[in-house]
Parts: C-alpha cells; structure tokens; sequence
C-alpha cells in the first residue's frame, strides 16, 4: 500500500495493529485512503474500541491524541462534538422514531453553536459524525418525506418536551404544517411555551390555518402559565380589541406583568403609559424608571443623583396598579376584571384591595361566592388598621356569617374600627353597648 500522505509504499501485512503507515504513522482506511476527517477519525475510533467509547469524551481525546497525533484540528474537533453530553444524548435515541433522533441532533447542534460558539454549518458537520459513529441516523434536511413507518411512529410520542422540541426543530426549518402539528399535542398537555406557539401560528396563519379568535384563547393559556411574550400578546388584544372586548384595566394589567419579567416592548409600552396618561394616570418618574430597563437607552445631560449609585430595579408590586386597574373594571362593569385585578393586589399586600376582594367573596360579585375566603381577607386588611375591614369582620361575627357567632370579638372589631373613624361602627358600638346596660 501506499501511503496517501507521505507517498511511501509500505507492506500491508507488516501494517501496525492501527492501520498506521510506519513512517508518518498516518492512519489508512482498508481502502488505502487516509483518515484525516472528524468522520473517519470517530468511525475508526468506534469501529476499533467500541461505539461507546465515544461516550467517555477524555478517552476518546486521548486515542485520537495517540493514534491521530498530527491531525491536531480534527482533535479540537471532535472534542468540541462530545461536549456536554452530545453522543449520550444521540446513544439514548437510536432506536427511536426519525422525529425524534433529528430533534435531539438539532438540539445538540444548538448547544455546540450556542455555547461553544460553533459555527452553524461547522456544528452539524460534527454533531452528523458524531451520529454516524454510533450508528444513530439523522437528517437535518428533509430531502425525501420520512416512511409510512416513521410516519406512524409519531404516535408513540407522548412527552410534552419532546413534543415541544420537535415543534422548534421544525420551525426552524420552517416546516410549519409538522411544526404547528407538534406544538398542537405538547400544549394540549400544558406546555406553557407550545401554548404560545399554537396562539403565534394561528394569529399569523402559518400551518394553513389563521383563526384569531382562538389564537387569543391560546396567548391568554400560555400568559396565565407565565409566559411573558403570551402576556404581552394578551395585552395586545384586550387593548386593541381583537377577538375580545376591549378592556383597558385588563391590558395594562398583562403588559405590566410582561414587563416585570423583563419582556423589552411589554417594558416599552408601560412606559409610553406612564408617559402619556393612557390606561393609568400619567406620571413621568415611574416612565423614566421603567425606560432604564429598556437597553441601549441614550445617556441623561443631566448629572443623576447622589443616592442613584445601583442600577434600577423593576418597579415593587405594591399592588396600586391592579387596585387602580380592578376600579376601571368596576366603571366598565366588568366584574369578573374586578375580581381578577382586586386578587391580584390583595396578594401583593394591598389592604384596601383585600377588604375589596373579600367583598367580592362575599357577596359572589365576579368570583364563586365563598364567606370564609372573604373572613380571612377582610381579617388580612383589618390587621393593616383599614376600617372598613374591621367593620366588616364585626358584622361576620356579630351575625356568625363564616365564623362563630361572638358578640364579644364583634364589639372589639367595631371598637377598633370606630377609633380610626368608621362612624357607622361608632353607631353600632353605641346601640350594642345600649342593649347590655338595660
């Protein structure tokens, strides 16, 4: 044989057990080709020790070290290819359907690009002979639809990130009917980000279908989990009218969640609304607190003050915005908004909200009646000295609605809150005081 990088002719029969030329010790494939690629490298190293072998990424760097000692680039290479757990992510799915070996190499290729910063092209030239040494088949491009077999087998796929993932690898590769068909199953078992994607297909139509209507219903599924483009979107549609009524308190509301998660236009929108008055009242400070979030903001002319050393912090929830968004509800008479709103600032420690939520509760306006919620938070605003809670506890106990009937416990309550200036306690502490003196 001769050898394809020195030239030097060399008796096969006397070849070193690695197939290496005894000159330049360059490894030869039994065609006589040289072995200088990362897919010749990994096939000879799984075809000699072993497919597994490629799962220890320090072993495999040190036969490649030995037996490839001058293809110092195809080393680097391959190293990067196993990083973080590429070829045990590709040996778990050998066996599984096309869908989901091409999902798993998609997700390897964005790790090696992401975090190893791998040129596109590059990473999945190396994350394909990766899988080609160990036998797991891939393909990034779907030049040839996949069998009637492969096609059937996306039945058996019933995990919500699988699901997920293979919806992204095929938007992606703006394979949208397929995209759209796996985002469908992993949101119908509550995957809050396929939630969003099924609502941004059906607004903008890909996937062949546009149905708005339902969109919306989607982005308000996948905001109510926490997604904050889906909040935004929400947002969007209650301010805009689309699909819904239109409902500023509500818009504000999902806009102002969006952006105390950091979503850059949820951020820009509250404060255009603080800037110009729209949907709250118009206050320039809390504008300009909020457009530091946003980056590339232009430098101020003017020096900051002394006590703003640390960067801004997104604004406290105090609960004031969603008290002031559950009032224009009321105004609107929208009282399930009301309700929503009202909740919302009584958990963030609002007492004239709990009073107001627990009202709600207890009369069953916009939310399921229940009076022993309502007790306990009209208890939540009464320990935060509002009046109007202390007085509605001492009617609870004074009838026993929800609670134990205790005359004693009501008279303190109408004591506590007559003394912060509830008159109508006052008169009730007056007429019961009156009937235990006769």
């Amino acid at each position: 044989m001769v050898c394809g990088k020195c030239g030097k002719a060399f008796d096969e029969t006397a070849q070193s057990i690695d197939g290496s030329c005894p000159y330049c010790k360059t490894v030869h494939t039994p065609e006589g080709d040289p072995i200088r690629e990362l897919k010749g490298i990994l096939r000879y190293i799984a075809g000699h020790f072993g497919a597994k072998t490629l799962l220890d990424r320090r072993r495999t760097d040190a036969l490649i070290a030995d037996i490839f000692p001058k293809e110092n680039t195809a080393r680097r290479l391959c190293f990067v290819a196993l990083y973080d757990g590429c070829a045990q992510k590709l040996w778990a799915v050998r066996g599984k359907p096309f869908e989901v070996r091409s999902a798993a190499a998609a997700r390897c290729v964005k790790s090696l690009r992401d975090e190893i910063g791998l040129k596109g092209r590059a990473a999945a030239c190396a994350v394909e002979a990766v899988a080609e040494a160990l036998g797991c088949d891939i393909a990034f491009r779907m030049d040839a639809p996949p069998s009637a077999a492969e096609t059937e087998s996306r039945k058996n796929i019933t995990d919500s990130a699988e699901q997920y993932s293979l919806g992204r690898h095929f938007d992606r590769i703006k394979d949208y009917n397929k995209a759209l068909y796996w985002f469908v199953q992993s949101a119908q078992q509550d995957c809050a980000e396929a939630e969003y994607y099924v609502g941004f297909y059906l607004m903008e139509g890909r996937g062949g279908t546009q149905d708005v209507k339902t969109a919306r219903e989607w982005f308000l599924r996948a905001a109510e989990n926490g997604v904050p483009a889906a909040q935004y979107m929400t947002g969007y549609f209650y301010a805009e009218g689309i699909a819904c009524e239109l409902n500023e308190g509500a818009a504000f509301e999902w806009f102002l969640r969006s952006a105390k998660q950091g979503y850059e236009e949820a951020i820009y929108v509250i404060a255009l609304c603080y800037e110009t008055g729209t949907f709250v009242d118009e206050n320039p400070g809390t504008a300009a607190r909020w457009r530091k979030l946003l980056p590339n903001q232009p430098e101020s002319t003017e020096p900051p003050p002394d006590e703003e050393k640390e960067p801004p912090e997104p604004l406290p929830d105090d609960g004031e915005e969603n008290y002031q968004s559950a009032r224009r509800c009321l105004a609107e008479k929208d009282f399930t908004g009301a309700a929503m709103f009202y909740r919302h600032a009584a958990e963030a420690g609002h007492a004239k909200a709990q009073c107001s939520y627990g009202k709600c509760l207890y009369l069953g306006t916009g939310v399921e009646k229940n009076i022993y919620a309502a007790f306990s938070w009209f208890s939540k605003a009464a320990a935060q000295g509002l009046d109007i809670a202390q007085y509605n506890l001492g009617v609870m106990y004074l009838r026993g609605t929800g609670v134990e009937k205790d005359r004693a416990e009501a008279k303190k309550y109408f004591r506590m809150a007559a003394e912060n200036g509830h008159a109508e306690a006052a008169k009730v502490l007056e007429k019961l005081e009156k009937q235990e003196h006769k």
